[in-house]
């Protein structure tokens, strides 16, 4: 690999740093992306030294091979310290800015302070490190190259290092800018033996190449912590974008839409960007409904703009049908059978993407009927809040039947609830997680699998839980009391659920060990119930992605021991499992004991009718009967009449 390198100014750089007097770890640590690693510290200094003599002798330069082949690097320490001696006139004005001293004086001032200038054989060096870096200049116009983007790692990186990239499947230098880009500070993780410093000096390598390379997104140079919204915004562009970034054509912006009202609009709004924050910030009520109406906000506004080549605020009914039938077909049909002009790979990328990821799309999958059914009702009402407010003429989406379920084999609905844990399932999930090795991570699910199982709650309300909403009530006829959460649930409701003593238990564990009071209501009162997983840090609310992946990886590694045990068709249940199956397993567990109507209470389900998917329990004694009695019937010697 390394004939194929190519000469950097930053390797001339180390080799200048080297003549003249640094340190070769320093010099190593300042100018190379492998950094203190004397070894290869060494042997990259030899290569340079052998591609510039190389270079030299190709170009005729002869006496310039010779004077780099010199081996500078055998004289003593004390020799090559020489060269970092300043000059006179250097001297003179840290010591005598006032010219006070007579030239003799300074002189005499000047070798008592450095006696190895007057060294003969350290003087002849230092001037033979002079003429090399002298033709330095030479060969920096000559030699020195900025890295391209389609150059290979091993162009620009030692073999070692270079290897472990092109495992991870970075094989050239654009493949390495798009990992940081998409990935962020810790694209690392998926490098083997890389770690962390290593990958900040590769990061550092390519920041100072963005002439060549282009810029280094914020997110690869720090913590995802440590940034602002600001700074993980991406730069704006008019392609499949977060809302943030889109940026809409002047003649698509919608300041001149075909449907716009005629009249004055009641809202400070010029074009369709600013009539959808301005809906935002009238309508949405909470985080979670602000999250959902941004979302199919967003993806029509995209899709308006790079599929229909229209403002949002110029759609017609047939657009807005054109729209529906999209959603409908996005993800289930064959690419050759794909009638629109985006291609659907571009619009759906792996779920838990984050915004600022160059990989982040509108869509995860092909949306559900209950998604296409949501996605119209809020459509919907947005069009319909624009035209009250005067914004836009009328709302095409008033002429647009809801998407309708066509009934088949593979769009029939499940008759069962299958996305919930057995009982059986659930103590094997309990007990796994009780066996693995207390690190912080574990401690925070040790708290979370009980309350999210207890409670029922949705993931965004589970991140959204304070202490200070907690409170307790005492037994109308027993002692001791009883605690219960206030949660802020859909469309804006509050309800009260139960905090049984199991997960009153856990949570003042879970809070002693996070280095707070255990009595919840001895803390202050914004400190959420499940914690980032950076101890002293506890306000502001979690990312809930951040515990749908914790959950997703525990259900994984779960699944993997229930198949070494044998247990294949459990282990790919678990496999498939999400933080809502928590919720479901909830529901089909109290469906056991419980009237449904406190079902409903506990899981803040609108209609009673959502809640009965729980209580549909026949099917596994229909099951167990049928299975008997064929045993019986089947047996030798019984007949069946």
């Amino acid at each position: 690999m390394e004939s194929t390198r190519k000469i950097g100014r930053h390797h001339l750089a180390f080799y200048r740093g080297w003549l003249q007097g640094l340190d070769l770890k320093v010099a190593a640590d300042r100018y190379l992306e492998s950094g203190l690693d004397q070894r290869i510290a060494r042997s990259t200094l030899a290569w340079v030294q052998q591609t510039l003599t190389m270079a030299a002798r190709r170009h005729g330069r002869h006496a310039l091979a010779r004077l780099l082949r010199l081996p500078l690097g055998t004289l003593p320490e004390a020799v090559r310290s020489t060269i970092a001696l300043p000059s006179l006139e250097t001297f003179r004005e840290e010591n005598d800015p006032d010219h006070f001293y007579s030239e003799k004086e300074l002189a005499a001032m000047y070798v008592e302070a450095y006696p190895q200038s007057i060294d003969r054989r350290a003087r002849r060096y230092a001037r033979l490190v002079e003429r090399q870096l002298a033709a330095l200049v030479w060969v920096e116009e000559l030699l020195a190259t900025d890295p391209q983007p389609q150059d290979p790692v091993a162009a620009w990186f030692e073999d070692r290092l270079a290897a472990r990239l092109i495992l991870a499947d970075i094989h050239t230098i654009e493949e390495l800018h798009q990992r940081v880009r998409t990935q962020g500070y810790r694209w690392w993780v998926s490098v083997p033996r890389l770690g962390e410093k290593g990958a900040r000096r590769l990061v550092t390598w390519l920041a100072t190449h963005e002439g060549s390379l282009g810029v280094m997104a914020p997110q690869g140079l720090a913590p995802l912590r440590s940034l602002s919204p600001i700074e993980l915004t991406r730069p704006s562009a008019t392609a499949i974008m977060p809302l943030e970034s889109f940026s809409t054509p002047a003649e698509l912006d919608g300041s001149l839409g075909e449907n716009r009202g005629l009249g004055r609009s009641r809202i400070n709004a010029e074009n369709d960007y600013q009539a959808i924050q301005a809906w935002l910030k009238a309508r949405a009520s909470n985080p979670n409904t602000e999250r959902a109406y941004r979302r199919e906000a967003e993806r029509l506004l995209i899709w308006s703009v790079m599929e229909r080549r229209r403002a949002l605020s110029s759609l017609s009914i047939e657009d807005a049908i054109a729209y529906r039938d999209w959603l409908g077909g996005l993800g289930r049909t064959l690419p050759a059978a794909w009638p629109w002009r985006v291609p659907q790979q571009e619009w759906m990328g792996k779920r838990g993407t984050p915004r600022w990821s160059a990989n982040w799309r509108p869509f995860e999958a092909a949306a559900s009927l209950r998604s296409q059914v949501q996605a119209h009702t809020i459509l919907k009402s947005m069009f319909e809040w624009l035209a009250k407010v005067r914004y836009l003429d009328s709302n095409p989406w008033d002429g647009v039947p809801p998407p309708q379920r066509t009934m088949g084999v593979a769009t029939a609905p499940d008759l069962e609830l299958t996305h919930a844990f057995t009982r059986s399932q659930w103590a094997f999930l309990m007990e796994y997680l009780h066996r693995q090795p207390l690190e912080e991570s574990i401690r925070r699910l040790r708290f979370v699998f009980p309350f999210a199982y207890a409670t029922g709650l949705r993931l965004a309300e589970l991140v959204d839980a304070r202490l200070e909403r907690l409170y307790s009530v005492p037994f109308k006829h027993d002692l001791g009391v009883r605690w219960m959460l206030k949660v802020l649930g859909k469309g804006g409701k509050w309800r009260a659920v139960p905090m049984p003593g199991m997960v009153m238990d856990a949570l003042r564990d879970y809070l002693t060990w996070r280095g707070l009071n255990a009595d919840p209501l001895d803390n202050p009162g914004d400190i959420p119930l499940i914690a980032r997983l950076r101890l002293g840090q506890d306000t502001g609310t979690m990312d809930p992605t951040t515990l749908y992946k914790a959950l997703k990886t525990l259900f994984r590694e779960a699944a993997t021991e229930l198949a070494t045990q044998g247990h294949h068709d459990d282990a790919k249940k678990m496999a498939k499992a999400s933080t809502h199956w928590l919720r479901h397993t909830r529901g089909a567990h109290s469906a056991e004991t419980m009237p449904v109507n406190m079902i409903q209470r506990l899981l803040g389900h609108a209609s009673v009718a959502t809640t009965s998917i729980y209580t549909s329990t026949d099917d596994e004694m229909l099951f167990l009967l049928l299975d008997d009695s064929l045993k019986i019937e089947t047996q030798p010697g019984n007949r069946v009449s």
